[in-house]
């Protein structure tokens, strides 16, 4: 006990300090008016990485406290404690925001909220949401009911492992003796920065990894665990309070500037300076002694509003979807409803629920039932309970009209939700990656195709055409990445010009196809553009000149590249897709009649698209295959249902039963007509 008396001396706090509760309450309040579409703070979810540092901070104190007092960690006491002050308003919000959310939300939307609501109750959210995150263009995890759950399941991780390894490297490093904490903090400092690196390493090529990940988290709460491992810091710098308190005015106001739009950081950045300006306030409001910072982060409206800081997180984010859903306000009246409704429930939550259950005595002395009833109703609402009531509200909700109905329209068929699940596992076979994945044996031609998540859809399509003609089918699949090599979609698909140079220098020689089938979705379709950025060029905005002469350059290198070796080439001009606004599933699942769902697109080809039928007529060896007529038969109209099958699994991806049943006999007659693959 000597060394931890000696080592750590301060590492007892006098008493309560009022102004980290006045910091938690600049950290919720930046969040809230981030996620209230601010445009001024479109970096305001740094205050989730404030909470990271202070919650490291704190909680390695409570448990430093344990083994300066008895030479252990009182792993009971610390989990029921946890629980008691985490659970019982999740718990409600959850229930309440299930509810809300069936109510207002289709059924679709629903039924596709279930793992986010299981994930949530078992704390596992934020690997959901990554999970999520990586299906191509898929659903928007931003549009998720509990979306806020994320950072909440990385904590409690952090809380169920912290104590047990910081317990363990204790036990480990007694053998130290006198140098036991410094070995402990090299082990946590060595941590730390293994989990930065890996943040940053990820920062470009898988950004929501980056950004939800535990493991690319973790540096932030260890920040803050090795301030509090390291109080001599702390008590060493306790004469310099002018200076103090001048730098945490500053950190203040570094902190404001960083979660503003005045600086052009990505959120990874961001959270690295956020956590940098974190540990400079944790001990400049520590050895201030008084200040201006510090008596305003103590005054009691704003420590009040820090201590109910936990409920405002909560309840803001459905407060903010229940009004996205049913009104049109301004971003400033949403960011002064969202803060006024937030922050009167969280009061509520508090009052009468949070702090009776955390300073329950009775509670205090059951702590392993606390746990055991905790992880009960968690496990139990996650599994069963809310998935059942979400599963009951979809089921209950009012099918279609029958068609008898007068001038109705025609009745959404049956069973549309089911369409979101039917789309080809685009994640499994991926050459570029370094996996040869061969669908079809054949004895024919091979045939290859390349492409983002757009040559998946038809995979399944053209895995039938090369059946019936005994063809060889490859798959060479890049992830967030269309097919003109030195060209990616701006803002994702970080690894794309690596997959692509790997695809087409090393993978396509390899498997050596007679045939090349290239598929990406639109870029430039006005309904849905997305910018672009070039390996030499930079970002390139969707339909101007200078992106439209960038994909003409490149589309034609790809395919000169591949004709210089024989290969016949088979571009698959994009398909239609959706306005972002107006997911064609999502409306059929709560429509009555299939008309209410359509969508206009243009007749006219995207500048791509004609490029596509120049570079094909110049070369007999290379065709542009144009799908619109046969995805929207009706243009400009695009039908959400077409021979009475659903087209779309969202905004843009084709259902994997149209392409192969609605589109299979056209394509395949394309093929044989032009010579591609011969008549059997």
């Amino acid at each position: 006990m000597t060394a931890i008396a000696s080592d750590v001396a301060g590492a007892r706090v006098a008493g309560y300090r009022p102004f980290l509760d006045g910091l938690r309450a600049v950290a919720v309040y930046l969040v809230v008016v981030f996620h209230s579409g601010s445009e001024p703070f479109t970096g305001g979810y740094v205050g989730v990485d404030v909470f990271f540092v202070l919650s490291g901070f704190l909680v390695t104190q409570l448990l430093m406290r344990d083994l300066e007092g008895g030479g252990s960690i009182s792993l009971g006491r610390f989990y029921s404690r946890r629980f008691r002050r985490l659970l019982p308003a999740a718990f409600v919000v959850l229930v309440v925001t299930a509810l809300v959310y069936s109510a207002l939300a289709s059924p679709i939307e629903v039924a596709q909220s279930v793992n986010g609501f299981r994930a949530s109750f078992l704390y596992y959210a934020n690997w959901e949401f990554i999970a999520q995150s990586s299906d191509y263009f898929g659903a928007d995890i931003n549009a998720n009911p509990v979306l806020q759950f994320w950072s909440l399941a990385v904590e409690e991780q952090f809380y169920l492992l912290w104590p047990l390894l910081l317990g363990g490297l204790f036990a480990i490093s007694v053998r130290f003796r006198s140098r036991q904490w410094l070995m402990i903090r090299v082990v946590v400092l060595g941590g730390a920065v293994a989990s930065l690196l890996w943040a940053l390493s990820l920062r470009t090529a898988n950004p929501n990894r980056a950004y939800y990940g535990t493991d690319a988290r973790a540096y932030q709460l260890l920040a803050g665990a090795l301030l509090a491992l390291t109080p001599g810091l702390i008590t060493s710098l306790a004469g310099f309070t002018r200076t103090a308190r001048v730098v945490a005015a500053t950190s203040v106001a570094a902190l404001i500037v960083v979660a503003s739009s005045w600086v052009q950081l990505n959120a990874i950045e961001r959270g690295v300076a956020a956590t940098i300006i974190a540990i400079a306030l944790l001990i400049t409001l520590e050895i201030s002694q008084g200040g201006l910072t510090q008596r305003t982060l103590s005054l009691a409206p704003v420590v009040y509003l820090g201590k109910i800081s936990y409920g405002t997180y909560l309840w803001h984010w459905p407060v903010v979807l229940v009004m996205a859903r049913t009104s049109n306000l301004s971003p400033l009246s949403t960011v002064a409803l969202t803060v006024l409704i937030a922050t009167g429930l969280a009061s509520l939550s508090y009052q009468i629920l949070e702090y009776p259950v955390r300073l329950s005595t009775l509670l205090d002395r059951y702590r392993i039932p606390v746990i055991a009833a905790g992880l009960a109703i968690s496990a139990v609402s996650g599994l069963f309970v809310v998935p059942r009531m979400l599963e009951t509200a979809v089921s209950s909700s009012e099918g279609p009209v029958v068609a008898e109905v007068s001038g109705g329209g025609t009745p959404v068929p049956d069973g549309v939700e089911g369409a979101f699940f039917d789309r080809f596992d685009f994640n499994r076979c991926s050459p570029g990656r370094g996996v040869s994945c061969v669908l079809v044996e054949g004895q024919g031609p091979k045939v290859l195709i390349v492409g983002d998540s757009h040559a998946g859809m038809l995979t399944p399509m053209f895995s039938g055409i090369a059946e019936r003609h005994g063809a060889e089918l490859s798959v060479g699949f890049l992830s967030y990445c269309p097919w003109t090599s030195g060209i990616r979609y701006a803002g994702i698909g970080g690894t794309c010009f690596a997959e692509q140079k790997t695809m087409f220098g090393e993978t396509i020689p390899e498997l050596d196809p007679d045939i090349v089938v290239l598929v990406h979705r639109s870029y430039d379709d006005p309904a849905n553009r997305l910018d672009l950025a070039d390996v030499d060029a930079g970002r390139l905005v969707s339909g101007s000149d200078e992106a439209t002469a960038a994909i003409r350059e490149r589309i034609t290198d790809v395919v000169d590249g591949l004709r210089a070796d024989g290969r016949l080439v088979v571009m698959i001009e994009p398909v239609p897709v959706a306005p972002r606004d107006q997911n064609p599933l999502t409306c059929l699942s709560g429509a009555d009649f299939v008309e209410s769902c359509r969508f206009v697109t243009q007749t006219e080809p995207t500048p791509e698209e004609q490029i596509m039928r120049q570079v094909a007529k110049e070369d007999a060896g290379v065709w542009s295959l144009d799908l619109d007529s046969l995805v929207c038969p009706y243009q400009p109209i695009c039908d959400p249902v077409v021979l009475g099958m659903v087209v779309r699994s969202d905004d843009n991806h084709l259902t994997t039963k149209f392409a192969t049943a609605g589109l299979s006999d056209a394509v395949d007659e394309f093929l044989i007509k032009n010579g591609v693959l011969a008549a059997t």
